[in-house]
């Protein structure tokens, strides 16, 4: 009986130390990434959705935005564009890929000049500011 109780005892102790332990690796929100896009490069660009795909390998249900400003706003303009299709699937899969008005105003563009792909803040400067006071995680990609 006592080898029982002390069997019992040890497997309780080790059921509570694995789940804390498990508890302390494992997040208790979701990974959140956003993107300063600043590159009219489409190598910049390609390599940021390429990127994101490992991100997700690594880290999956990982939220992402980028925000476009500058001349970087190419990523997502008709005709100007090179990855709509891979920006369609990521942004079906969740990436939001946010344009400065901003910046619409400063070139003239419109939101029909955009990929269906591509959603709208009114200023980049304050969309990386509102998504880091919210915990995201800031990357600035290009160069």
């Amino acid at each position: 009986m006592q080898k029982l109780l002390t069997w019992t005892l040890g497997l309780l102790v080790f059921l509570l130390v694995e789940k804390a332990t498990y508890a302390q690796t494992t997040p208790t929100t979701p990974y959140r990434l956003v993107i300063d896009m600043v590159s009219a490069d489409t190598s910049d660009h390609a390599t940021i959705l390429r990127q994101i795909r490992n991100l997700w390998k690594e880290l999956p249900g990982t939220q992402v935005e980028i925000v476009m400003h500058g001349k970087a706003l190419t990523m997502v303009q008709k005709g100007q564009t090179v990855l709509a299709d891979p920006i369609m699937a990521l942004q079906k899969e969740g990436v939001v890929f946010a344009v400065c008005r901003n910046t619409m105003k400063r070139y003239k563009l419109t939101e029909s000049d955009f990929i269906p792909s591509a959603s709208f803040v009114p200023a980049a400067i304050a969309e990386l500011v509102k998504k880091q006071q919210e915990g995201w995680s800031y990357l600035k990609a290009g160069h």
